[in-house]
């Protein structure tokens, strides 16, 4: 399959805005990780480094699923609902250390996610598959941000 120089530049403009969008998340929550470290955390737990290498991962994919998904009005709609929810995560979790509220923030973000997908199916089935990793991802995370909220 030849993909046109046009497209990749498309794509590439989609992944540079969401991993900018998310350093910028990081670096506006980065002084709580102090506090992140004093909690208490379950089994399981990955170091520290694998969360970076994994949201990098996953918004590379869901920055393909974005411009897949924007020339569909209605798809696109709740792509956009989904990654805000998914964005505004952090300054719950971390920005505000509301743990319980980032709990319920994140189930919330799993099922925008899974509608999304479910919806993609029909029109734009790669799209569904590429969001696959951020939901079983976004399972993970809800298990470790609710045994957080039970330890702490």
């Amino acid at each position: 399959m030849k993909v046109s120089p046009k497209k990749l530049l498309y794509y590439a403009a989609w992944i540079a805005v969401f991993l900018g969008i998310s350093y910028a998340i990081g670096m506006i929550t980065s002084d709580n990780m102090d506090w992140y470290a004093t909690l208490e955390k379950p089994p399981f737990t990955p170091p520290d480094i694998l969360f970076p290498i994994m949201w990098t991962t996953l918004y590379i994919l869901l920055a393909i699923c974005g411009g897949m998904a924007f020339s569909d009005r209605r798809l696109f709609n709740v792509f956009a609902g989904y990654m805000i929810v998914n964005w505004a995560w952090s300054f719950i979790f971390f920005g505000a250390q509301m743990i319980t509220f980032g709990f319920y923030w994140i189930i919330l973000s799993n099922i925008l996610l899974l509608a999304f997908m479910i919806k993609a199916k029909n029109h734009r089935p790669v799209c569904a598959l590429l969001a696959l990793p951020t939901l079983l991802w976004g399972c993970f995370a809800a298990y470790l941000n609710g045994a957080i909220m039970i330890l702490n």
